[in-house]
């Protein structure tokens, strides 16, 4: 009885370790005719004078939140066409992304243009059609 409740045990253990493992199904939205992009919002953490991810690729409509987890910092783009207030902790910046181009982005404090220093860029394109 003792082997029969060891290999119960056991295989209860492997199969959790398994499912705990697998990754969710991902539904994609299909449907025909569809013209607008699902409007996202993907998160860039401001932290250690850096932005994390440095270089992000969105689709279009996607709406980047910086978040600032320490220090004073802005996020400013390099071509003026967005600009943050002064971020302290805890505060968050937000845009949304359009069209299509690579959109390179510094602090004002602690980068510049050209991706010297605290510097990033987001990317946005069309997917691939399946």
């Amino acid at each position: 009885m003792r082997k029969q409740t060891m290999m119960i045990l056991l295989l209860t253990m492997v199969l959790a370790a398994a499912t705990s493992s697998a990754r969710p199904p991902v539904i994609k939205n299909r449907a025909v005719g569809a013209s607008a992009p699902v409007q996202e919002k993907v998160t860039v953490k401001i932290s250690s004078f850096k932005f994390e991810p440095k270089v992000l690729t969105v689709a279009p409509g996607t709406t980047v939140e910086w978040v600032n987890e320490g220090g004073r910092h802005t996020v400013e783009a390099d071509n003026g066409s967005f600009k943050s207030d002064v971020l302290k902790q805890g505060d968050k910046f937000e845009h949304k992304f359009d069209k299509a181009g690579t959109f390179a982005y510094h602090c004002e404090f602690h980068g510049e243009k050209g991706g010297k220093d605290m510097a990033g860029s987001i990317v946005v394109r069309l997917s691939k059609k399946p």
